[in-house]
């Protein structure tokens, strides 16, 4: 799928990547369970690169918060993003 073209993907789109690919549907709302050092982990990069790039994507409003730690939703916006890269 996606992870074959990894080496062509920048940090920013895997982080948006992976955000989107651990989402989970509760009622109406998707978001994703990992933490930060867990969705560094699968990059790979560090915890401070993944953090200063989930914080650039969320000003950016490529993602939003449903809670105020760690409970991560790619934004209507990430969302074009994403579709535009997996067709």
């Amino acid at each position: 799928m996606i992870y074959k073209f990894d080496s062509f993907i920048n940090n920013r789109m895997k982080i948006l990547l992976i955000i989107y690919k651990h989402q989970i549907k509760v009622g109406n709302i998707s978001f994703c369970l990992l933490n930060q050092q867990e969705i560094s982990d699968l990059v790979p990069c560090s915890k401070v690169v993944g953090n200063k790039i989930i914080n650039e994507l969320k000003k950016e409003g490529y993602l939003e918060m449903i809670r105020r730690k760690g409970r991560y939703v790619v934004s209507p916006k990430g969302m074009e993003i994403v579709n535009n890269l997996i067709l």
